[in-house]
């Protein structure tokens, strides 16, 4: 499991899980995120436009770190590095906006998921011997 490669396409994996998910269930996130939004036809459909938008990105993004898994050793460790501090600031959003605004439920997977790939990724990027 301390190999960059692997955590490369782990992370590639779970991020175009999450980019398909917004595509299937996005109805059903945006009304357990934003309870009241039900009853107004147009922040549904700018919140359903936006979930769309963010799961395509989210899924270009996991293409781009499954195929980084196979470039070289010290390419894959900047790559996670990098997917390290993103992966943080994805959590430290999702606290955010969780204790920021009251009326917005964030499941608690979407908060876990984040600062384990985070610290997995920095854990493999700064260990000097790997493949």
């Amino acid at each position: 499991m301390g190999k960059s490669r692997f955590v490369l396409a782990l992370n590639g994996l779970v991020m175009m899980i999450i980019g398909i998910c917004f595509f299937t269930f996005n109805n059903h996130i945006n009304l357990t995120m934003f309870p009241g939004i039900a009853e107004n036809q147009l922040a549904l459909e700018v919140a359903t436009v936006l979930r769309y938008i963010m799961g395509s990105g989210i899924f270009t993004i996991g293409i781009i770190l499954f195929l980084a898994r196979i470039s070289a050793k010290s390419g894959a460790q900047r790559l996670l590095m990098g997917s390290s501090i993103g992966f943080l600031l994805i959590f430290l959003t999702t606290i955010f906006v969780k204790y920021q605004y009251d009326s917005i439920d964030i499941p608690i997977v979407g908060i876990i998921i984040f600062p384990i790939l985070s610290l997995l990724s920095l854990y493999v990027s700064s260990r000097p011997f790997q493949e």
